[in-house]
């Protein structure tokens, strides 16, 4: 896992230098690798909030999850009131020349506490762990949309679905769950212009908009291995290529073959993780870790999905890959402590890998 994780991060930098320099030129940012740099920074930043994460105990995890989650809750709350404007959302509190965006690290906070209380519920069959769950969920998808980001709601309620499931819930409560969630699709499409308009563009018989058209154009030019580093032309089109669409960058300067690549990674990644999971004993480690597992996934998910036009247009990072402070170290700071939670230790796993 750390191995898959340390070429992500790699290829995050060959990426960003492929597509972020015509970035910079056309913005203006300070230079043709301005991204470049700060990429490298934010790569550094992650290394370190992971390997910090990871020497955590399951206590130490489950403190700092807790003690995170409400410190992202405040951010959260005045981050409508204080953050700066970018493209029509306030999702960002500037923090000196870094933009600090609070849900990046709300989502693996919430599910490492959520996982605590559905652990308690096993232990204690009468805890209301349900109802706690749903409504810390409800706070945080009440703060989210105010930004408006409906993307990473929707991203933490699946998650929070899937975890919920995992822990032996009902099928009436996933059924609730599942009505919850299409019920602030429906809002949002029915509250929200853009994410009307994304829905609109990526069910119109037409094709899909114009970011997800481009992205599916250079990922059809790039063919089995690529243009070519540095001969791509979707970072030309989009503002986001470095971002929301790098593994469109990815596959047409480097072919399906390294896009590809990347998806097993990411497979790796997490089979890898459920199942080094599945043998932790602690309730409350194996639900967390496999927890954090499935957001790392699926998020990744997410980011293909919408650059191959399988889901409608949402700005969503690649883990690990995608240029971004908080999401770099967001998805560090997840990976961190889903490791801490699998690694070996005395009694910690129902039998070891030797003895098999």
């Amino acid at each position: 896992m750390l191995a898959a994780a340390g070429v992500l991060l790699a290829a995050g930098l060959v990426l960003s230098l492929a597509a972020s320099p015509a970035i910079a030129d056309r913005m203006q940012a300070g230079g043709e690798f301005y991204f470049v740099w700060r990429h490298a920074a934010f790569a550094v930043a992650a290394v370190v909030a992971c390997a910090g994460c990871a020497l955590l105990s399951p206590t130490g995890v489950r403190r700092f999850g807790v003690v995170l989650f409400a410190i992202g809750l405040l951010l959260l709350l005045v981050t409508p009131l204080i953050g700066a404007e970018v493209k029509g959302a306030q999702r960002w509190i500037r923090v000196g020349a870094v933009g600090l965006q609070p849900s990046e690290f709300v989502k693996p906070a919430l599910i490492v506490t959520a996982a605590w209380m559905l652990s308690e519920r096993l232990r204690s069959p009468g805890f209301p762990a349900l109802r706690i769950v749903g409504a810390l969920y409800a706070v945080c998808a009440v703060l989210l949309v105010a930004q408006p980001d409906i993307g990473q709601t929707l991203l933490i309620g699946a998650t929070l679905a899937i975890l919920v499931f995992m822990a032996g819930v009902s099928w009436v409560w996933i059924v609730a769950a599942a009505i919850v969630g299409a019920l602030i699709f429906a809002a949002a499409y029915a509250g929200f212009p853009h994410v009307q308009a994304r829905v609109d563009a990526f069910l119109h018989p037409g094709g899909p908009g114009y970011q997800v058209g481009r992205a599916l154009e250079a990922i059809q030019s790039g063919g089995l291995l690529g243009r070519g580093p540095g001969e791509g032309v979707v970072k030309d089109r989009l503002p986001d290529a470095h971002a929301d669409f790098v593994y469109a960058v990815a596959a047409e300067e480097f072919g399906i073959l390294a896009s590809v690549g990347l998806v097993a990674l990411y497979g790796v990644i997490v089979w890898r993780g459920l199942v080094r999971a599945a043998r932790v004993v602690d309730p409350f480690a194996q639900l967390a870790a496999a927890g954090l597992f499935v957001l790392f996934g699926l998020q990744a998910l997410v980011h293909v999905a919408v650059n191959l036009s399988l889901a409608p247009a949402k700005g969503m990072t690649l883990p690990l890959v995608s240029y971004g402070g908080s999401s770099m170290i967001g998805s560090g700071v997840t990976l961190g402590l889903a490791l801490a939670l699998v690694r070996a230790r005395p009694g910690a796993l129902l039998y070891e890998k030797d003895a098999a």
